[in-house]
């Protein structure tokens, strides 16, 4: 399975801290697949018709994929880099749309640092609702970090933890969108979010520039001079970033990664990987 989640139970000497973390957890949720997973206890799990509650406060980031998030005051869609950010004890429903999936991080937050500053400069209408981030490596090594740190249970752990819900929380309220200054780097934006929709599937870069009505050496062209890489360099890249992923959070074999990758054998991926990365796959799971 694609996932890997834990809930923590209660423990005063955090709170006291003023941070509580009570879970977190990775999803790969490929089309057609159910949402939510099983296996989540009755305080968290919900269907999309009745919704749920939760006291604390929730960061779900979304990095690949597209869905839907609904609350009493609205509804969003939810796009690849967006981080969804929930009230305490806000009525809410999202999921991923069946015919795309998503690959969602979350980490739920109570305590009373929350109650005060933090709390408002997280949430300013005191209502949930989707913060357009883009693909940031800095959210996703911090959600990796919280997850290590619960799988391995060391003593402490969960203060160490409380520190990295902190940053978490800083950086979400402290990002601000830059402003893309050209058509070219909003084509590219359009290009990207495109390439991770469609990680293990053939994209056809001569249709997809034929789709913005540009020739095939001008879109490539573009791209290049915007990003430094080549289209199939940079699918390539985003193909193994996702690996890694799917190599830290989920059970899957390597054979199996590599074909929900978009690699077409365990050879080909094990080679790509070595030659881009210095090491072979398998080392990421001895690490």
């Amino acid at each position: 399975m694609d996932s890997f989640f834990h809930y923590l139970a209660e423990d005063s000497e955090v709170e006291d801290w003023g941070v509580y973390v009570p879970t977190c957890g990775y999803q790969h949720i490929y089309p057609g697949n159910k949402y939510p997973l099983n296996g989540h206890p009755d305080t968290h799990n919900f269907d999309q018709e009745t919704g749920r509650t939760l006291p604390g406060c929730y960061l779900v980031y979304i990095t690949t994929g597209r869905g839907e998030l609904e609350t009493k005051t609205g509804k969003w869609e939810v796009n690849p880099g967006d981080v969804m950010v929930l009230c305490p004890g806000e009525w809410h429903s999202y999921k991923p749309y069946e015919t795309t999936g998503w690959e969602e991080y979350w980490i739920g937050i109570r305590g009373e640092l929350l109650s005060n500053r933090m709390l408002k400069d997280l949430l300013p209408n005191n209502t949930s609702y989707v913060k357009q981030m883009g693909y940031q490596e800095e959210l996703i090594f911090l959600f990796n970090q919280s997850l290590k740190l619960v799988r391995k249970s060391s003593p402490g752990f969960r203060q160490i933890l409380a520190g990295i819900v902190l940053q978490l929380v800083a950086y979400v309220i402290s990002y601000e969108k830059e402003k893309l200054g050209s058509r070219e780097e909003q084509l590219c934006t359009e290009v990207i979010d495109f390439i991770r929709q469609n990680l293990n599937t053939e994209v056809d870069f001569k249709e997809l520039a034929s789709n913005h009505h540009l020739s095939y050496n001008r879109f490539r062209t573009i791209f290049k001079n915007n990003t430094g890489v080549s289209l199939q360099q940079y699918l390539i890249n985003e193909r193994l970033e996702n690996a890694k992923r799917l190599m830290v959070n989920s059970n899957l074999s390597l054979k199996e990664i590599s074909a929900k990758t978009g690699f077409n054998s365990l050879f080909y991926f094990s080679k790509v990987f070595k030659n881009k990365m210095g090491y072979p796959p398998n080392q990421v799971r001895r690490k």
